[in-house]
């Protein structure tokens, strides 16, 4: 008679994921068996899962996973997780397969941590919550209650920890879990503490978050409550809620759709160090505060667009290899949207208008990035959100190039990298941006222009030397100098006005439209009235220099001031609308004394909010008003 061996099973000796929890210390809240047993459907004994656990008693919830499934890589997130530590971390470990919330620290938390941690999941990947925290009047109460739970578990983990029953690989593995956690965060003032904008609403707990996603789609995605800003991000959610499940108060959610961390200045660094994979750091100058002295009167009480102190960021150089980067400066790698892909890299809220923004610190590129064109050595990143524009040109694309020599000294072959806009055509570089590159010894030959998504082999980058409205480092003066040096050497050899205005066509953004009137005024102020764009690039440095006193419409026509080798007496007409402050910078570099004259435009900016609708807004010049002081201050250059 043959004998039948029984199968073993190897995990049936190893207990439950709800009876290893409830033999851990929780302190007065122990999570019930219920929701155990649904993390046991996510998370095997063999899993090796990326997996984030959220609250406060974390600790213990990470030595509960790792005791039922020893190759899971546990993150651990608390509540008063600095912002920018734990996006760095959740990027560099990230995409994770399931986060955990743990529910024990209050709605206001609750709806916190799930902003900053669902969108790190990858697509399809899992997210669950013990409880759905409801908001109450009684919400300070119950965060107290949470904080003296917290306290408890503290203490209870501490007996723990001294138990000699205590597995000591695990234990072993939870502090080398934390000394990576500091090793790659480094000090903690390192990081800026990224919170959510002020004028951004948070929800008041975590289902009306996701009751308010789900009520837009059935709206089809319109703004039924005209809530603005907010609802750019419940669209968001909208569109990345899968499939959703209740079980009693506990909930299971599927993420549905991929999403990239956007990664600020201060923390792509520290990406990198554990990263090497994606690049380097390769120089670095440190940042600096500087406080102009700026001669600058206005007919406004106030400008709240003019910092007081210009905080500029530190300014690196840095390559990375592979890189994807498609049109409208974006570049990302292995799923995170690098600085370099947003103009205002120190705004709260970083944009940039090929990003489908999805929450405060996430994105996810429009274009489709899936078949890029492959491209062989060394390339610098000078692509712009606004390509072939001459003011973005002049302040933004110029004031990275202060890297430029170094990088080719290490690749003497380097090219430019960088688009051209869409309706091109011939699709090649216009004169004024081959006068300007030349400046830097850079031909037509050393500039790849690209329009499809390509993967560089190799890509320079350099932080912005000028980042309006927040700061102009003062070395961009020899970046200007630079430029302007060489097209005087091209210059007309002639006479120029000491006094001119710069004017506007009617046919460009922010007309004027008594602007013919505006002209006459200065013409009987003794000007000459010039449209920039009907001399070459060399003659305006030329006019500019020669001029004392200079006069215009705001905008890309003033900028040869920066081209300027002496402060002059310059004024500036523009909308209220229009919160650009190239002038100001330009003038705090250049020491020109600067007056303002704003009216008011056809379409003013919403309430506490900005539309590029009414920052393009044309306007009328008000002479009796306006126009009042105007007249008292061109009378001063008389004296």
């Amino acid at each position: 008679m043959r004998l039948l061996r029984k199968r073993v099973d190897p995990d049936a000796a190893r207990p439950a994921l709800h009876e290893i929890a409830a033999q851990q210390r929780w302190g007065r809240r122990r999570p019930h068996r219920a929701f155990w047993e649904m993390v046991a459907e996510e998370v095997t004994p063999t899993s090796t899962a990326r997996v984030v656990v959220v609250g406060k008693r974390v600790r213990t919830a990470r030595r509960t996973l790792l005791e039922h499934a020893p190759g899971l890589r546990v993150t651990m997130v608390k509540a008063d997780s600095d912002v920018s530590e734990t996006h760095v971390r959740l990027s560099i470990r990230g995409p994770y397969d399931v986060v955990i919330d743990l529910a024990d620290a209050g709605s206001h938390d609750q709806v916190r941590l799930f902003r900053r941690t669902f969108w790190h999941l990858r697509p399809d990947g899992v997210y669950l919550v013990r409880q759905l925290l409801p908001h109450t009047d009684a919400e300070s109460d119950a965060d107290a209650e949470s904080n003296a739970d917290a306290e408890s578990d503290a203490d209870t983990e501490s007996d723990a920890e001294r138990d000699t029953g205590t597995d000591t690989a695990l234990a072993a593995a939870e502090a080398a879990e934390d000394a990576e956690d500091a090793a790659l965060l480094g000090a903690p003032e390192a990081l800026p503490n990224e919170n959510l904008p002020e004028h951004e609403p948070e929800p008041s707990d975590l289902w009306g978050m996701l009751s308010e996603a789900q009520e837009a789609r059935l709206h089809d995605l319109a703004d039924h409550r005209g809530v603005g800003v907010h609802f750019r991000d419940i669209v968001a959610l909208a569109g990345a809620l899968g499939r959703l499940e209740i079980r009693s108060k506990m909930l299971r959610l599927v993420k549905a759709m991929p999403s990239s961390p956007k990664l600020r200045e201060e923390e792509v660094d520290a990406v990198l160090e554990k990263r090497p994979g994606i690049g380097a750091l390769l120089d670095k100058v440190p940042a600096t505060s500087w406080r102009p002295d700026v001669d600058y009167h206005l007919n406004r009480p106030q400008d709240p667009f003019v910092p007081a102190t210009f905080h500029c960021t530190a300014l690196s150089l840095r390559r990375y290899q592979a890189p994807t980067c498609s049109r409208g400066q974006i570049v990302t790698s292995r799923n995170l949207l690098l600085p370099e892909t947003f103009r205002h890299h120190w705004m709260r809220r970083m944009v940039n208008i090929y990003v489908v923004e999805q929450a405060p610190l996430f994105g996810r590129v429009r274009r489709n990035l899936s078949d890029p064109e492959h491209l062989p050595g060394a390339y610098y990143h000078l692509d712009s959100e606004w390509p072939g524009h001459f003011g973005h040109l002049l302040t933004e694309q110029v004031s990275r190039l202060w890297a430029f020599a170094q990088a080719r000294e290490l690749e003497p072959g380097i090219k430019l990298l960088t688009t051209l806009q869409h309706d091109r055509e011939p699709a090649e570089l216009l004169g004024f941006e081959k006068q300007v590159l030349a400046a830097f010894d850079i031909t037509p030959d050393d500039v790849h222009v690209f329009d499809s998504p390509c993967v560089p082999e190799r890509l320079y980058t350099a932080t912005p030397m000028f980042s309006l409205p927040a700061y102009v480092h003062p070395d961009m003066v020899r970046i200007w100098d630079r430029i302007a040096e060489h097209l005087l050497a091209g210059a007309t050899p002639r006479s120029w006005p000491e006094r001119i205005f710069v004017s506007r066509r009617p046919s460009l953004k922010r007309s004027c439209h008594n602007g013919a009137e505006v002209e006459e005024y200065f013409r009987a102020a003794g000007f000459e009235v010039v449209y920039p764009e009907d001399h070459p690039l060399s003659d305006q440095v030329a006019m500019f220099r020669a001029a004392e006193v200079i006069a215009g419409f705001a905008g890309s026509g003033l900028f040869s001031l920066a081209f300027t080798d002496r402060p002059k007496q310059v004024f500036s007409l523009a909308p209220d609308s229009y919160t650009a402050r190239n002038e100001y910078l330009i003038a705090a570099t250049r020491g020109h004394r600067l007056t303002s004259v704003w009216s008011k435009p056809d379409v003013a900016h919403p309430a506490g909010s900005w539309t590029q609708e009414a920052f393009g807004s044309s306007f009328t010049f008000d002479f009796d008003d306006e126009g009042r002081f105007l007249a008292e201050r061109l009378a001063l250059l008389e004296r």
